[in-house]
């Protein structure tokens, strides 16, 4: 009689702190997402919305120094994910930077970074985490409400009229 075999395949990705001299590769993945959802849009706001808002993943080893994390996930040598967590107060932080490269999406890269992510930001004592996503980028919502974030009011004046604002509460993990 043969048994039956199941097959568990190990991830062909790492996730690893953000090292340095990982800027550029970095920038090169975000702003290769940001093309494949936003090349066309009609609105030039969201279209170069990304290339003059990366100064944090420039001066990463700074930003993300004090009670912050910035995490890759690693292929065949290349960055194909990224995510960090970042202070705006003593309590509360926010979740930045989530990017999967288009041919390693659905292998749970997301997910992985965004829950160590949130462990690391318990660990660190804060008890809020916050995200603002772009409208348009449905299937990172679906994975943000997931995991347990609720939509709440914008906190940058104007922002809902590009972004979706969401709110997750970490005490007690």
């Amino acid at each position: 009689m043969r048994m039956a075999t199941s097959t568990h395949l190990e991830p062909n990705w790492i996730i690893r702190p953000f090292r340095p001299g990982d800027a550029p590769a970095v920038r090169r993945l975000i702003e290769s997402v940001w093309r494949e959802h936003f090349h066309d849009h009609p609105d030039a706001f969201v279209r170069d919305f990304i290339y003059s808002r990366l100064s944090d993943v420039d001066n990463a080893d700074a930003v993300y120094a004090d009670r912050a994390l910035f995490l890759c996930a690693v292929a065949d040598g290349a960055i194909i994910g990224t995510g960090a967590i970042k202070g705006f107060d003593d309590r509360g932080c926010e979740l930045v930077r989530m990017f999967v490269a288009p041919i390693y999406r659905g292998r749970g890269i997301a997910r992985e970074i965004a829950d160590r992510l949130i462990s690391f930001a318990g660990n660190a004592g804060y008890d809020r985490i916050r995200l603002a996503s772009n409208n348009a980028l449905t299937a990172s919502h679906r994975l943000y409400e997931e995991i347990g974030f609720q939509l709440t009011a914008s906190w940058d004046p104007g922002g809902e009229a590009h972004s979706r604002y969401y709110a997750l509460q970490i005490g007690g993990r």
